[in-house]
């Protein structure tokens, strides 16, 4: 008969949650070099400044940060709460990403 592991589970809800986020990761990355591409157009199209890449950038280097603090609070024990705060953060950028090239594409 086997016996219940828990550390078994653990390692596998560990992978588990690195692979998720590399898929977030993914989506999220897809959505800003889109951005990128809707800034680029309106620099060409309306004549705006090349400053205005800025937030898109902040996004591209702040969101892997957040995973990794998401990943450390995974891996301290806090598992429930550091898959919504990376599937909150995730939509979060998004939208905000979204609202940001409508605004300056319009």
């Amino acid at each position: 008969m086997k016996h219940y592991d828990d550390k078994s589970n653990l390692a596998g809800m560990k992978i588990i949650f690195m692979l998720a986020q590399m898929f977030i990761l993914a989506v999220v990355y897809m959505i800003v070099y889109t951005s990128f591409l809707a800034i680029q157009y309106a620099i060409n199209l309306y004549g705006v400044s090349p400053i205005m890449y800025f937030p898109v950038i902040v996004a591209l280097v702040i969101f892997p940060i957040l995973l990794y603090k998401y990943r450390q609070m995974f891996n301290s024990g806090k598992m429930l709460v550091a898959t919504v705060w990376t599937m909150g953060a995730a939509s979060l950028v998004i939208i905000l990403l979204y609202v940001y090239v409508a605004q300056v594409t319009s």
